[in-house]
């Protein structure tokens, strides 16, 4: 609990045990007056049912056993004070029971009437609890079911409008075979794009010390030629998928992409490339999609190496017939 809230607390307190007061002594002030219209100041002796019962049952009812205990001790008090010389001929112990049976009765009524009082009115707030607690709760599951709805909406949009059908992936994949290194390239660039499910993207080859631009993605513009040694470094301690979802890979790939997937050799595990995608939903980054996302080293550093030396063989060939 912080400060503030003690402070909240200790002035509610605060408040109703003054009110609590005031409405004691404005109560008792009120009989006193009327006692002494009425009676000429005898404490109601001969009133009967005595008018001193109304507060104590009213502060017990209201408040419960505390209040009404000291409305029944003002009560007492009051009616000792003016009838303790009317004894007469009265036997004492009579006189001792006919004192005492009033402020007896009060605060047994007031102890009595106080303890439900305060059974009630913790029930009635464990009520008001639950209630405020299943209010949240259907709250809370009203705005999951209209997610879900809404997510719902939003994939039967997406399977009525997929582009990119199982034909369209194998024709995709046919294409491979072509001998045109620019028409390879087309190809693992479609593909890429298919399973990252996003066209912004670039993917980097490493060439000496530089991590250089191979393919890029048919909305990427304005992107980084070379690599950062930085983000280099880190693929190669790692060797996996580094997202901004990790708070430790946001620095390396802040001003670079939303993910960068590494591509290393089968047979060697050295670092040949790296695929950086540069834009991607923020919610995207579940467990789930990251799998996918790191599946793509997978199939797409062979076709790397494949193109490369595609593009070799030719070279190879015009010097031996040379």
């Amino acid at each position: 609990m912080t400060h503030d809230e003690q402070a909240a607390k200790w002035h509610t307190r605060w408040r109703r045990s003054a009110r609590i007061a005031a409405e004691i002594a404005i109560a008792f002030a009120a009989l006193i007056v009327l006692d002494w219209w009425l009676t000429g100041g005898s404490g109601f002796a001969h009133v009967h049912p005595n008018p001193y019962w109304v507060p104590v049952l009213m502060m017990a009812l209201a408040y419960g056993t505390g209040p009404g205990v000291l409305a029944a001790a003002v009560a007492s008090g009051l009616w000792l004070a003016h009838v303790q010389d009317s004894a007469g001929e009265r036997d004492y112990l009579d006189h001792l029971f006919h004192l005492s049976l009033q402020p007896l009765m009060w605060f047994v009524a007031a102890g009595i009437i106080g303890e439900v009082t305060i059974m009630r009115t913790g029930r009635h707030d464990r009520l008001e609890k639950r209630g405020r607690v299943a209010t949240r709760n259907l709250a809370r599951l009203t705005d999951a079911f209209a997610t879900l709805s809404q997510t719902n909406r939003q994939l039967q949009v997406q399977i009525a409008t997929e582009a990119h059908t199982v034909g369209h992936a194998i024709e995709t994949a046919v294409r491979l075979c072509s001998q045109e290194p620019a028409v390879r390239r087309s190809v693992i660039g479609e593909l890429i794009a298919l399973a990252a499910r996003t066209p912004d993207f670039t993917c980097y080859r490493v060439t000496g010390d530089d991590a250089r631009a191979w393919i890029s993605g048919p909305v990427t513009a304005g992107r980084r030629d070379v690599l950062p040694v930085s983000l280099m470094e880190r693929v190669e301690r790692h060797h996996g998928l580094l997202h901004v979802a990790k708070r430790s890979d946001r620095r390396v790939l802040d001003g670079i992409g939303v993910a960068a997937i590494a591509l290393p050799d089968r047979d060697t595990g050295e670092i040949v490339g790296c695929l950086v995608l540069h834009a991607l939903p923020f919610e995207t980054l579940n467990a789930s999609r990251t799998a996918e996302l790191a599946e793509i080293a997978a199939w797409l550093t062979p076709l790397l190496a494949d193109t490369l030396h595609a593009t070799q063989r030719p070279l190879r060939s015009a010097g031996l017939i040379a």
